[in-house]
């Protein structure tokens, strides 16, 4: 087990999308448990394989607090096959040190996928949670897309990410979301 190095923001594989893993073999399961042992060192709850410079739909999770302990959890060619309402989250990513920001996520999801053992399971975290929110942040990494994409904020995002040494949002990146936008609105 090794500890990688995480890409930042600017990195070219945070843009492209990940390739199919056509086995669970046990060169993707040594990946599997760099990914964990990675994010363990950098205090991540998440942490997907283009984040350490691997072009593989795989990402690990462990949304364990001490009031809820959890298993840790592996997303293998993860896909999204539900998704419905709408939420505000705080979020951050390893790739981007120091840069917390609001993004638009779904309230609930249902995703498939394959475990470390190569086995198909579907999960329906509960309804806005770290976890739901966490999956849909790290699969977003297998897409090329980044949490910055689903910005609230993009002038407050701007100053963070230049303070932080980072490049600046491109704006063509900016996801349009009416789905989620109208189930803000109609919250607020």
């Amino acid at each position: 087990m090794s500890i990688l190095k995480v890409v930042h923001y600017g990195d070219p594989v945070l843009r492209t999308p990940a390739k199919e893993v056509p086995k669970v073999s046990s060169r993707i399961q040594k990946l599997v448990d760099d990914l964990f042992d990675t994010m363990y060192e950098y205090n991540g709850v998440g942490l997907a394989a283009p984040q350490v410079g691997e072009s593989k739909r795989i990402f690990v999770l462990d949304c364990s607090t001490d009031e809820k302990p959890m298993p840790q959890m592996v997303f293998i060619n993860p896909v999204i096959v539900k998704k419905e309402g709408a939420i505000v989250s705080w979020e951050g990513c390893l790739s981007f040190p120091n840069v917390f920001i609001d993004v638009k996520r779904y309230a609930k999801i249902t995703v498939r996928a394959k475990d470390a053992k190569g086995r198909t399971f579907t999960v329906t975290p509960e309804p806005g949670s770290l976890l739901c929110r966490a999956i849909q942040h790290e699969l977003d990494h297998l897409n090329g897309i980044l949490f910055i994409d689903h910005l609230i904020d993009r002038f407050g995002t701007e100053e963070l990410l230049k303070n932080n040494h980072l490049p600046p949002i491109d704006p063509n990146r900016i996801l349009a979301e009416p789905d989620l936008d109208q189930v803000l609105q109609c919250s607020i």
